[in-house]
């Protein structure tokens, strides 16, 4: 079981929540990892626009730049500075 599946269990989080859900990890100044995108909708060096989950994920930096992206993970390089996760309404 992967730590975030640990946490979300022991905060009693749904599974299905957990498996459809954007999931951003930030590490401070160097990179920010995604899981669950499903396609990627702008891109520049200051903004990404992600599709992810069951919406979008906006992120704002410098010298923004996809350093791999396959089987629904991406990886991104450069200063972030904000994330914002939209999600669908039904």
């Amino acid at each position: 079981m992967r730590l975030s599946e640990e946490s979300f269990a022991a905060l009693g989080v749904s599974a299905d929540v957990v498996a459809g859900g954007a999931k951003v990890v930030v590490y401070a100044g160097v990179c920010a990892c995604f899981e669950n995108v499903k396609g990627i909708v702008r891109l520049s060096a200051e903004e990404v626009v992600l599709r992810a989950g069951r919406g979008e994920v906006c992120v704002r930096g410098k010298n923004l730049r996809v350093a791999r992206y396959g089987l629904g993970d991406l990886w991104l390089s450069g200063s972030v500075t904000a994330v914002e996760i939209s999600e669908e309404t039904p």
